[in-house]
């Protein structure tokens, strides 16, 4: 009850050639290789394959236009989206670099007020330490 039935392999080759319509003798012959059913040349069904065909023609037809109509939106849309990024990007690199000088002079100005008054605390602290040791030596001198 478990046995699996084996699989009808699945040919690799299209069911129909490539290509828009087939000839009335393709489609012939085609039904008398895959469905071993003969049609005469007269039969009412090979209507359906102009019919078919006319419609395959048509539709190529109207995909092509889009085809074309959207390759021309895109690549418009495309040019546009290309020059918004580079002006966007032209501005933002002017902005940047403005901000930056701008930036840069305010932090030096701010760090050599900073450096200044450090400068002068270190020349405090070394007079300081330098008074601190002239009196250690003199109380050791003197004791």
């Amino acid at each position: 009850m478990n046995e699996q039935e084996p699989k009808p392999e699945i040919s690799n080759m299209p069911q129909l050639p490539d290509g828009i319509g087939l000839s009335l003798d393709e489609v012939r012959s085609l039904l008398a290789s895959k469905n071993s059913i003969t049609v005469s040349p007269d039969d009412p069904i090979l209507m359906m394959v102009t019919l078919l065909n006319a419609f395959l023609t048509e539709e190529e037809k109207l995909l092509d236009r889009h085809r074309k109509a959207l390759t021309s939106i895109l690549t418009d849309k495309t040019d546009t989206y290309i020059k918004a990024v580079e002006q966007t990007t032209v501005n933002l690199s002017e902005s940047i670099s403005a901000l930056s000088g701008t930036e840069i002079k305010k932090i030096f100005n701010e760090n050599s007020g900073m450096m200044n008054s450090f400068r002068s605390n270190m020349v405090w602290l070394a007079a300081i330490v330098g008074i601190s040791a002239l009196v250690n030596v003199a109380v050791f001198v003197l004791r």
